[in-house]
């Protein structure tokens, strides 16, 4: 790697990196280098083969363009797909809580979502509609073959994963967050609900109606996060973290993140109905940003404030809820 591009690529690592890290000692690490070693490249004394950029770059999750000024209209994205296999689920929320807890460990950190769906940090308080959204994920979406002649019973339930989800969700509790919620917020899931119920893939009635309790408890919940103006844990306990909610009638389109840290911003896109990919490119990210604050700019803040208008969006809430219970005669 020529000393210009070297230089920015230690620029950027720099921001990369929590405060409570070490720099030189991740790439000791990263590289099996030793520490005097670590420094030379860090004083770009030596140079980074092209093998130590990419295993740096990618560890780091730095995208190549961003060494290169000259490359523009071009992103990298990061992602991790749940795959076919008996470990997927773990997997996923394996690096669904690694990508969390790095975030937690910056100083200043903030995490804004524009929700067309339902957080899954909120859904992942809940066991009974947690577990259904993994059989969901798994049977209909990406059509594993061990589960095609199943129907959803929450007797069926795996306790770790469930653990797993839910230690995600009390890692969110520890961050300061701005939601973007609409109407729509909740269809999607209602729909998932409706067509398992009128495929007959629910076991029982009573399956389908845990998930659709546990549902109203997570909007119940949601409407106290707002109320308080702060986070919830799963199992109850508030928390001293800030919690920013609005109401939106604009259509948001998609699930989109920004996690605004002291050192840097990453971007998160949803696709393929549950995934999400990443990126730290800055051009890419203040796009994003100005986007977010646009749409916030057209949005009610419901959260310690406009009481009026929170109830009245909660209030639709739970009758989208009870029409579709009364709808599928629950």
């Amino acid at each position: 790697m020529n000393l210009p591009s070297q230089a920015r690529l230690i620029e950027i690592l720099k921001k990369q990196i929590p405060d409570n890290l070490s720099l030189p000692m991740e790439l000791g690490q990263i590289l099996g280098i030793s520490a005097d070693s670590a420094y030379r490249r860090l004083r770009c004394e030596t140079a980074f083969t092209l093998d130590e950029t990419a295993l740096v770059c990618k560890h780091f999750d730095v995208p190549l363009e961003a060494l290169n000024d000259i490359i523009s209209g071009v992103v990298s994205f990061r992602y991790q797909p749940i795959a076919a296999g008996e470990n997927s689920m773990q997997d996923y929320l394996s690096g669904f809580s690694a990508q969390v807890k790095t975030i937690s460990q910056f100083k200043e950190k903030h995490i804004y979502y524009a929700a067309e769906d339902i957080p899954l940090f909120h859904v992942y308080a809940w066991p009974a509609l947690s577990d259904f959204k993994f059989f969901y994920w798994r049977k209909s979406i990406l059509n594993q073959s061990e589960l095609q002649n199943k129907k959803y019973r929450f007797a069926d339930r795996d306790e770790g994963l469930l653990e797993m989800a839910r230690n995600a969700g009390i890692a969110y509790a520890g961050i300061e967050s701005t939601e973007i919620w609409t109407e729509e917020t909740i269809s999607s899931t209602l729909k998932q609900i409706e067509f398992y119920a009128e495929a007959g893939l629910f076991e029982s009635s009573e399956d389908a109606n845990q998930v659709l309790d546990d549902l109203k408890l997570l909007l119940e919940n949601l409407q106290r996060q707002c109320d308080l103006g702060l986070k919830i844990r799963p199992g109850g306990s508030v928390s001293a973290t800030p919690f920013h909610c609005h109401a939106s009638d604009l259509m948001i389109g998609n699930n989109c993140v920004l996690v605004k840290t002291d050192k840097r911003k990453i971007s998160f896109l949803g696709y393929n109905t549950f995934n999400f990919m990443s990126t730290g490119n800055p051009l890419f990210n203040e796009q994003n940003a100005l986007w977010m604050e646009n749409l916030i700019s057209k949005s009610t803040q419901i959260s310690r404030s406009a009481e009026k208008i929170r109830n009245q969006f909660f209030r639709a809430l739970y009758r989208r809820l009870e029409e579709t219970r009364k709808k599928l005669d629950f």
